[in-house]
């Protein structure tokens, strides 16, 4: 059955607009999909390639019948399907929209419980009605779902090893990623199909092949013309840096910032305790994961900066159409690159890097803020793999960069690409709308989760002066739970005041007269410090908001192409970087 999903914070007017529309669908599959069990595109990185390609579907459906005047850009697919006199551009997005749609959410798989499939086909089928004066059998629709099968068909292969685990195992030693002590086994159903039928225990381990065995979507593997591999440094210890002065600091920050709310050495704000909720989003039950919040959000940003006031204007689903490619194809590639770093690495998250430090400057019995297990009655948990960088840091970093791209463009603003723009927004996150809450009972699955016994989360609405800030603040709310290092998601320097002249004792950063971190002023923050990597020569950014700025951009100046056969990985996971192989050249938006 499918769960009630309960109304988001935003106005019925937005799916008027046939772009919104099948975004929004493609948002509800993202949560409806962490709601069920053994299903498909789960996590953060599958969910964030599902947006992706969802909206590079869409993107050339569109703009195959409506090329932009100016041609300053062309459909992602080299070779489109015949035009043959279409020109229904609302049934052809359609069409498309739900091919993928059906494909990645309702094809049968031994993976994916039967009972999930079948309510995901449900939900697609009941959009689809939903979707009126749309006729499946027109030449526009099914040039639309042709369109969907040659994406599909590109970024897709048989074999590929998805989220799974296969064989993966964690290290053992200082440092090294494991299983979290709070949850270190979940009990499975033996078989999917009968989730009351005997258990076994199992450790998970998400994605540990997803990086170096998926295929790129848009980068070109070059910024400012200058060749990148999207790699960042070496963490602070465990490899070449050997920088124990940020790794104990670094400790003694997360101990302060990120424990519970009953020790009494936490030093962290309110306003910084909801931010970290704000941004969790943790493939929770009736919520999804980070893509679906960032995506929310710029839908609110698409809205209030429209080029047209009549929200079904054509001019507005262009600009939505081209916006959303964009923005979701970052935040796909992010997820890739992400996943290889966090496995090329293995570095251990606080929890157990606290508790284990071989300083013995940590504490055995710590206890993190952990993410939230929203709209259940369990408690928080680490997410299973491993710490850096920080896959929040990547992904906002990648995605609202890129909308600040497309907005600079678009509207001649002025701002430093380097710096905080002038685009505010102000949105309320579906784990504090005040309905969200934490369980004292199981969830119930026919009840909408109003009717629920919990505590209900405070609606905490929260005002961004910029999409600066909010890449500045997503990453550093999940050192407010207590699931990530700082370094995770940035240098230290970049972003903390220093400590002009430390005593031995005494923290290289500046800290409040409360005992808090200091944190500069978001005008001062520049992602910029470097350092070095255990594998070759050269420096390179430190965590996850430099990659994902850096994949944002190479993207954007890419204009939207796919990412060259070369640069992609062999089917065994190995990289076809070195091979040579000529650039693809796309043809015009009219098929010839």
């Amino acid at each position: 059955m499918i769960p009630p999903l309960p109304k988001t914070n935003e106005p019925a007017e937005y799916n008027t607009n046939y772009i919104l529309y099948f975004n929004n669908v493609g948002l509800d599959l993202n949560r409806l999909s962490h709601s069920l069990a053994a299903s498909p595109q789960g996590g953060p990185a599958l969910s964030a390639r599902a947006l992706g390609i969802l909206h590079l579907a869409i993107h050339d459906a569109y703009f195959a019948i409506h090329p932009p005047a100016d041609g300053s850009f062309t459909c992602y697919l080299s070779e489109l399907p015949s035009l043959d006199g279409v020109s229904d551009a609302r049934a052809a997005v359609a069409g498309a929209a739900i091919t993928v749609l059906e494909t990645l959410y309702a094809t049968p798989s031994p993976t994916v419980a039967a009972a999930t499939t079948f309510a995901l086909r449900q939900f697609i089928t009941k959009a689809l009605e939903g979707f009126t004066y749309v006729d499946v059998l027109l030449p526009d629709y099914q040039f639309g779902s042709a369109v969907a099968k040659a994406i599909l068909n590109q970024l897709i292969y048989s074999g590929e090893p998805g989220a799974a685990q296969g064989q993966y195992r964690p290290k053992d030693g200082p440092f090294k990623f494991r299983a979290e002590p709070n949850h270190p086994v979940r009990l499975v159903p033996n078989d999917i199909n009968n989730p009351d039928g005997p258990k076994h225990p199992e450790t998970p381990y998400y994605g540990p092949f997803y990086g170096t065995g998926t295929r790129r979507l848009g980068v070109q593997m070059r910024i400012n013309g200058e060749e990148t591999e999207h790699i960042i440094a070496d963490p602070p210890v465990g490899f070449s840096r050997d920088d124990t002065v940020e790794d104990i600091d670094s400790l003694l920050d997360a101990m302060r910032s990120g424990a519970v709310v009953s020790d009494p050495r936490v030093r962290r704000s309110a306003r910084q305790h909801a931010t970290g909720h704000f941004f969790a989003y943790d493939g929770v039950n009736l919520i999804g994961t980070p893509p679906r919040l960032y995506n929310q959000i710029i839908r609110k940003v698409a809205y209030e900066r429209r080029p047209a006031a009549d929200l079904t204007a054509e001019a507005n689903n262009a600009d939505f159409a081209r916006l959303f490619a964009l923005c979701n194809v970052a935040v796909a590639d992010a997820g890739i690159f992400s996943w290889k770093e966090k496995y090329t690495f293995e570095f251990w998250r606080p929890l157990n890097g606290i508790r284990e430090h071989p300083s013995g400057l940590g504490d055995p019995f710590f206890q993190t803020v952990g993410a939230p297990e929203t709209n259940k009655n369990e408690t928080s948990f680490k997410p299973p793999f491993p710490a850096y960088p920080s896959g929040h840091a990547t992904f906002g970093a990648a995605f609202f960069h890129m909308a600040r791209l497309y907005y600079k463009q678009r509207d001649n603003l002025d701002f430093a690409l380097d710096g905080p723009d002038n685009i505010e927004v102000e949105y309320v996150s579906d784990e504090l709308n005040g309905i969200s809450r934490d369980l004292r009972e199981p969830y119930d699955a026919t009840r909408p989760i109003e009717e629920q016994v919990g505590t209900v989360r405070t609606r905490f609405p929260i005002k961004f002066p910029s999409l600066w800030s909010i890449i500045h603040q997503n990453a550093l709310s999940r050192v407010w739970l207590g699931v990530h290092w700082r370094f995770d998601a940035f240098a230290s320097e970049d972003v903390l005041v220093p400590n002009a002249s430390p005593t031995p004792a005494e923290s290289p950063y500046m800290l409040n007269p409360d005992g808090s971190t200091k944190y500069k002023a978001l005008d001062e923050v520049r992602y910029e410090t470097k350092a070095k990597r255990f594998d070759r020569e050269g420096e390179f950014p430190i965590g996850g908001v430099p990659l994902g700025l850096g994949i944002a951009t190479d993207i954007w100046e890419g204009n939207l192409r796919p990412t060259p056969g070369h640069l992609q990985p062999a089917a065994g996971g190995a990289s076809f970087q070195g091979r040579k192989q000529a650039p693809t050249t796309q043809k015009l938006l009219n098929g010839h």
